[in-house]
């Protein structure tokens, strides 16, 4: 059981993290994004970069929708395959994960 909290916990930061790292930081009403890579080199005007802007908040809210749906997919994928494996498999997967992220484990 603590395999699939270690497995929920570490989607829904992944999830977060992620969420938090599209986030706009520009002031209301104005649409601020940020250009693709080398886009900067190529002397958009201010009225370019305003399009390419509002072209990405308008996708950015439908992209991150999917975003949960797929981490909420991942999860639940998680959570049935787990499900097929034993108590003993648990418990040595846990151990596996453990040793691997050098936690509470003595290394011999």
């Amino acid at each position: 059981m603590r395999v699939v909290r270690t497995v929920s916990f570490v989607t829904i930061f992944c999830l977060c993290v992620g969420l938090l790292a599209g986030q706009d930081k520009a002031g209301a009403g104005k649409s601020k994004g940020m250009l693709p890579a080398n886009w900067n080199k190529l002397g958009l005007t201010d009225d370019q970069k305003a399009k390419v802007y509002d072209i990405q908040a308008k996708y950015r809210g439908k992209i991150d929708d999917l975003k949960k749906q797929i981490a909420d997919l991942q999860e639940k994928e998680q959570k049935e395959a787990l499900g097929v494996l034993t108590d003993a498999q648990k418990t040595r997967l846990k151990e596996i994960l453990a040793n691997k992220a050098g936690v509470g484990v003595d290394k011999k």
